[in-house]
């Protein structure tokens, strides 16, 4: 006859060092994260996507010239469909006029985007955003 064997069960009442040391850092990692999520829902301000509008640079290029740009959101709240104009002018008269709509800003970040206008843009360019919508 066969001898019992006396080895563990792998489904004895104590678990391995492991299997605490990972439960037990998982459960730290869930609270931590409810907690900063709670933190952040609750520190986080009503007001308006703060939109502002930077030229990072200018270029020639076949069918006209590309202004390159960023969107910068320093507000606390995402703005959607945000509508940004590039106008060209003459003294007081604007000579071109080109928009491009970005789906999204986040909060707290910057997207870079680019206006390609017919004319020459330097030093007569002003770039601005006109509009946004709440997502």
């Amino acid at each position: 006859m066969a001898k019992p064997s006396k080895s563990r069960s792998i489904e004895s009442g104590k678990g391995h060092w492991i299997e605490w040391l990972t439960g037990s850092v998982s459960a730290i990692g869930v609270i931590a994260l409810i907690g900063w999520v709670g933190f952040e829902a609750a520190t986080q301000s009503d007001g308006a996507p703060d939109l502002s509008v930077k030229t990072i640079s200018s270029a020639s290029r076949d069918g006209g010239y590309l202004v390159m740009f960023d969107v910068e959101n320093a507000a606390d709240r995402t703005a959607a469909d945000v509508v940004v104009r590039g106008e060209i002018t003459a003294g007081n008269t604007v000579v071109e006029t080109v928009e491009i709509t970005l789906d999204y800003v986040p909060m707290h970040s910057r997207t870079r985007a680019g206006l390609i206008f017919r004319n020459e843009p330097a030093g007569r360019s002003r770039i601005f955003a006109t509009g946004f919508s709440e997502p």
